[in-house]
């Protein structure tokens, strides 16, 4: 599965993908929305998760610029925040959320959640 991880902290990218390639997902990072559309364009990913806080367009900003163009089952998508929970719970162009920190447990979690192996890249007959 190909996820690809919209953070601007090089830090938190590099652990989240620590984490999700341990549990042997693909990882593409972004360090920005506007980064995160043309990689999206150049290969969707199985699944979107994005900071809700970036340089120039939020992740909130990018969830609804996503949503307008995939479907829940084609591309689901995780936002996490350390502070914007209140602003973020109710949105309807995101499928989950997750505080930060977290643990990697509470990750995978949410990614076991809005992932099943039949809307994968390998399952639709895509490469892996």
């Amino acid at each position: 599965m190909m996820i690809l991880v919209v953070e601007d902290d090089v830090d938190l990218a590099e652990t989240c993908s620590m984490v999700l390639e341990t549990y042997h997902h693909q990882v593409e990072i972004a360090h920005s929305a506007e980064e995160a559309l043309l990689k999206i364009a150049e290969r969707k990913p199985d699944l979107l998760i994005s900071d809700c806080v970036l340089p120039g367009r939020s992740g909130l900003e990018l969830s609804a610029l996503v949503r307008a163009g995939h479907s829940r089952n084609d591309l689901p998508i995780l936002l996490m925040s350390g502070s914007l929970r209140r602003t973020v719970a109710y949105g309807d162009s995101y499928d989950g959320f997750i505080n930060k920190p977290f643990l990697a447990e509470a990750l995978m979690e949410q990614v076991g959640k809005l992932v099943t192996p039949a809307t994968t890249t390998q399952a639709a007959g895509g490469k892996p």
